[in-house]
């Protein structure tokens, strides 16, 4: 009995799910959209959460923040790092470009690839829940668990805008592409 019980307990354990963190639940995004917040202590890192179906890309920048040196970490439903950046956008700005990029300028001219463009460096992003994590430098994003730490002392406003496709121009981006096929 004592091995059966011993048993099921490592089971359990191997199974178990990391607590998701306290985050901002900014729904599905469908277009662009910005958000604001605020580090208002050290150590701080806000969480937001939101969902994403089949896209083209997805930019996500800090430009625009007050807090001169962001750092993102993007993270899936279960915890996984996705991606991080630091300084990929203008200044100390952070920005992570998914898919095949919106193509705007989102960095300096030595960033996003050698030329500030937004061209999907992070690589592909499927459809899905994800967990965004800002803090200022310098923050430490985990492999797994959601596990984020910070030790800056910097406090500031921030504004986070993902740029996302909106399902219309999806629609004229395909029946540009069916015209450009029949010609």
């Amino acid at each position: 009995m004592r091995k059966l019980l011993a048993a099921a307990f490592m089971i359990s354990l191997a199974g178990m799910a990391y607590a998701q963190p306290p985050a901002t639940d900014l729904g599905t995004i469908t277009g662009d959209m910005a958000v604001g917040g605020a580090i208002s202590a050290a150590q701080e890192v806000d969480w937001f959460m939101f969902t994403i179906g089949t896209t083209p890309y997805l930019d996500i920048t800090t430009n625009g923040s007050a807090l001169n040196d962001t750092e993102l970490g993007l993270y899936t439903d279960v915890g996984n790092l996705v991606a991080t950046d630091d300084d990929d956008g203008f200044g100390l700005k952070s920005v992570l470009t998914f898919g095949t990029g919106s193509g705007l300028l989102l960095g300096d001219s030595y960033n996003l690839g050698g030329n500030g463009i937004a061209e999907g460096e992070d690589g592909p992003l499927g459809p899905g829940t994800y967990y965004l994590a800002i803090g200022a430098y310098n923050t430490t994003f985990g492999a797994t668990g959601w596990n984020v730490t910070s030790s800056s002392s910097a406090t500031g406003d921030y504004t986070i805008t993902f740029y996302i496709p909106e399902p219309a121009s999806l629609a004229l981006l395909a029946l540009g592409g069916l015209m450009l096929r029949r010609r």
